[in-house]
Parts: structure tokens; C-alpha cells; sequence
């Protein structure tokens, strides 16, 4: 799921005001977007190939038993020398005895989900009839949220296998932070 938003508000001109204020205050615009989704779903596999069978048999592709609850604590080392944030505990999940099919569903785990609000706020300033300027001031995830790059989760697009060493379940990275810029553009 996906909701993405825009608006532009075009601040009051204040025509009835002094021409000082009206040109300091009067007639800014301002902006923004806002972007908020789920997260992409998510199968976990074994790494092993316990029920001996099949048209994918020795590739590593069944999935594990669920055993505790997916998300949680377990999957960042201790000693947090590193940049990581649990995110499924291995704890959860073990492999499927032989000769049989793991009971985690496939895409029934998810991703972190993604939420995201840019602001912008701008004057245009008119010198002549032809030459103008506009200030600009833009901020991008303008609330600071940290949102998780799911690419830093080993495994490959939407699968995720268990045995992939001590990165699994664990999120090393996030995307930008907060990010300001100031514009000036000439129109003439």
C-alpha cells in the first residue's frame, strides 16, 4: 500500500498593507509532499534443503518453522560497535525437520514501511515587468524519521534466507535525514 500526496498554498498577498510589508510578507507559497507505504513483503528461507524434493531440490529455497515471535531483538550483535537495528530475531525461526515443508508462508513477514514528509517554502520577487526572482527554501524528510534501506537486509529482493551469517534480520542502514537547500533563480 502506497499513499503519496501534494499541495501547494499560496500565502494571502495582503494587498491592503503598506507596500513594504506587502512585498516582505505578502505572497509566499508554500509546499510539500508526503509519502507514506508498507513494507514490502518479506519470505524467509532455510538455506537448506530439508525436504528433499521438488523442482528447486538442493538450492536452498525451503522456508524455516516459525517458532517465537519474528520481529524482535537478536539479530544486531551485542557489543553494538556497528550501525544496526533488529529488525527479525533469528531466534524465531528454525530450519524444517527432513522430509518436510517449513510453516512460514511465503511474503507473510514484511519490510519496514516508509514514511517521508518535504516541505518547501517561496517567494517570487518581480523587478520589471519581465525580470523577476524567486527565493526557495527546501527541506526533504523534514521531520527527521528514520526509515530503513531494506537493501541493507542480506538476502535477495524479497527473500531473505536464515543461514546468511550474522547479518540476518538486522537493518544496517537508513536512508537520507534530514536535508535543507536554499535557491535563487533569475527569470527574465
Amino acid at each position: 500500500h502506497r499513499f503519496v500526496s501534494s499541495f501547494v498554498w499560496e500565502l494571502p498577498r495582503l494587498n491592503e498593507a503598506n507596500s513594504f510589508i506587502r512585498s516582505t510578507l505578502g505572497g509566499w507559497q508554500f509546499s510539500g509532499l508526503v509519502s507514506a507505504q508498507t513494507g514490502r513483503p518479506l519470505t524467509v528461507l532455510s538455506g537448506a534443503n530439508s525436504n528433499s524434493g521438488g523442482s528447486r531440490a538442493g538450492l536452498g529455497q525451503d522456508r524455516p518453522n516459525l517458532v517465537g515471535n519474528a520481529y524482535g531483538a537478536g539479530a544486531c550483535p551485542a557489543n553494538g560497535t556497528t550501525a544496526c537495528r533488529d529488525w527479525l530475531s533469528p531466534a524465531a525461526f528454525v530450519t524444517n525437520p527432513a522430509g518436510t515443508f517449513g510453516n512460514v508462508g511465503k511474503g507473510s513477514l514484511r519490510y519496514p514501511g516508509y514514511y517521508d514528509w518535504d516541505m518547501g517554502l517561496g517567494k517570487n520577487f518581480k523587478f520589471t515587468e519581465r525580470i523577476g526572482m524567486q527565493f526557495r527554501a527546501e527541506f526533504f524528510n523534514v521531520f527527521n524519521r528514520v526509515n530503513f534501506d531494506e537493501s541493507s537486509v542480506s538476502g535477495t529482493g524479497n527473500f531473505l534466507k536464515l543461514n546468511s551469517g550474522g547479518n540476518f534480520g538486522a537493518l544496517r542502514s537508513a536512508t537520507d535525514p534530514r536535508i535543507g537547500q536554499l535557491g535563487l533563480k533569475l527569470n527574465f
